[in-house]
């Protein structure tokens, strides 16, 4: 197990666990979302190569409207 930042709460995920499976296991449901590590954007097609590691530090940040 390691522990990680998500959006600044300490978060225990399983080891070895890329960007769409710590979606899946956060249980994160919200669509049209972004991910960040360690301030680095993710994009999409990234998901699957971009494994979390022990420290890192997350931001799911979801769209804002506004006008």
């Amino acid at each position: 197990m390691i522990n990680v930042s998500v959006n600044g709460e300490v978060k225990e995920l399983e080891t070895n666990l890329n960007v769409s499976q710590m979606i899946e296991a956060l249980e994160y449901k919200v669509k049209g979302f972004a991910v960040a590590v360690n301030t680095t954007f993710v994009p999409i097609a990234k998901y699957d190569e971009t494994i979390i590691k022990e420290g890192d530090t997350i931001d799911i940040l979801a769209p804002v409207q506004g006008g």
